[in-house]
């Protein structure tokens, strides 16, 4: 079982569940607040034949709507195998509901997960290890920012997915495990993007768009916070699927994205907009993928146009973080993201204090793909600090799977820190909305999540004046 925040995060919840056969009435019953009103809602059910197993997997999603906000629900579910059968249950467990308004929250954060399956050679102990890691925090929900259960490295795809639903369920049957699709969940023979499987086992909130686009880009708000998470194949050069998506919506996801920007910007009611995608603007490994151009010529002047505050970002196995950024630095031929000057400040001196980063004055770039791949990239990274990035990709060459990317070495001014001897870890962001007309802040903390006990070792704060105050 797994949950998604329905459109109105306050209000609506998807439960989720997956079955290797078809099945009748799949219901999720809830428990309605305080009065033990039993509601049951029917699931849609969604299918798709996996190309190298053959098998067909199905996935139920039942939305349940009209919830009270910041409430705590008891639901269960259940299905029939034929019309007269046995009433079988799946599972049952609770969850809260977002608030209404701005309110304090915490959420979780990371990318390329992987599981821990003996048979799947691209995770590691330290991927549930983490989810542990994540239900000691007890976010509201937690963002996966792509390369999920790495299926398309699988021999088994549908098993890598049903062991890595199995591994998370014990957290993301409790609160929604909101996803960003990443170039490991592309296979090969899986629909005309090599999506299927990620698009029949997840109903996030609907993005306007065909459905062969559904659930690939989407937004949401919790507190005064505006979500906007991105398939960044779309704009990246780099070809690192088992389907090459450059370009793939022809420039509808860049436009919904603007859109998305001017009105989260607009509202007085939204204080921070955090982008959550897979691949990176910025990185100091010296031996992975690297930064993609593409995505600094796409979406980075409209971040800096509508003041995004957060891009939290995946594909490189290391964590690192950024100064806030705006611009590009004076004559780069790569689009180097520049610094802010002026907009960090320290407390407490000495080299030991917290630093707080204005997000009004430019974008923080958060890169946390550390969630357990078994090929982190802490130990190779650039000494001093450089970044590697993808300019464009060279043809395919016969017997070749992918294009081979045309890479470009530069500075990195943009680097604030990052910790090699960390190689898993996740972040829990809280936020705290200050008063009218004042400042609101995210408290960030990153967690080591080797061991299923967490143990922090970064600590910063964002800040920004609240949207009632201007």
């Amino acid at each position: 079982m797994h949950l998604a925040f329905g459109a109105d995060p306050a209000t609506s919840m998807v439960v989720s569940w997956i079955t290797r056969e078809p099945v009748v009435r799949p219901l999720a019953r809830v428990v309605t607040g305080t009065a033990e009103a039993v509601r049951e809602v029917g699931a849609g059910t969604r299918s798709y034949t996996d190309a190298v197993t053959g098998w067909e997997i199905y996935a139920h999603h039942a939305l349940l709507d009209e919830l009270a906000p910041d409430t705590e629900y008891t639901y269960e579910i259940t299905y029939q195998t034929t019309a007269a059968g046995v009433v079988r249950e799946v599972g049952r467990a609770s969850f809260r509901t977002a608030p209404r308004g701005r309110a304090a929250f915490t959420f979780a954060c990371f990318g390329d997960h992987g599981t821990d399956a003996s048979d799947n050679p691209f995770g590691t102990p330290a991927s549930s290890a983490l989810v542990a890691g994540v239900e000691r925090v007890d976010p509201l929900f937690t963002l996966v920012d792509g390369d999920l259960a790495y299926s398309n490295v699988s021999d088994v795809p549908p098993r890598a997915w049903a062991d890595w639903f199995a591994m998370i369920s014990t957290s993301a049957a409790r609160r929604p495990w909101m996803p960003s699709v990443g170039n490991h969940e592309t296979e090969r023979g899986n629909g005309a993007l090599g999506l299927a499987a990620y698009q029949t086992y997840f109903q996030p909130p609907d993005n306007g768009e065909e459905p062969y686009l559904a659930g690939l880009w989407y937004a949401f708000t919790v507190g005064g916070v505006r979500f906007v998470v991105l398939s960044g194949d779309d704009v990246c050069y780099q070809d690192a699927g088992r389907v090459y998506l450059h370009g793939y919506s022809s420039g509808r996801q860049t436009a919904w994205l603007e859109r998305q920007l001017a009105e989260a910007r607009a509202d007085q009611a939204v204080d921070w907009i955090i982008v959550v995608l897979h691949q990176a603007a910025v990185s100091t490994a010296e031996f992975h993928n690297g930064a993609d151009l593409g995505l600094r010529e796409a979406w980075l002047p409209l971040f800096d146009q509508y003041g995004v505050d957060l891009v939290i970002s995946g594909h490189e196995h290391h964590y690192e973080r950024t100064h806030p950024l705006r611009g590009v630095v004076d004559g780069s031929a790569t689009l180097t993201p520049r610094p802010v000057p002026g907009s960090v400040s320290v407390a407490g001196g000495g080299g030991g204090g917290t630093a707080t980063l204005d997000t009004s004055a430019g974008t923080v770039h958060m890169l946390i793909g550390t969630g357990g791949s078994s090929t982190p990239s802490a130990g190779q990274l650039f000494d001093p600090p450089a970044c590697r990035v993808v300019v464009g990709v060279r043809e395919r060459e016969p017997g070749q799977r992918q294009r081979s990317s045309i890479r470009a070495v530069e500075p990195a001014p943009w680097l604030a820190a990052r910790f090699p001897e960390h190689p898993y870890a996740f972040a829990a962001l809280t936020v705290d909305p200050g008063e009218p007309g004042g400042t609101t802040r995210i408290q960030v903390t990153v967690y080591d999540s080797a061991d299923a006990v967490p143990v922090p070792f970064d600590t910063f704060t964002l800040a920004r004046p609240r949207a009632d105050a201007t």
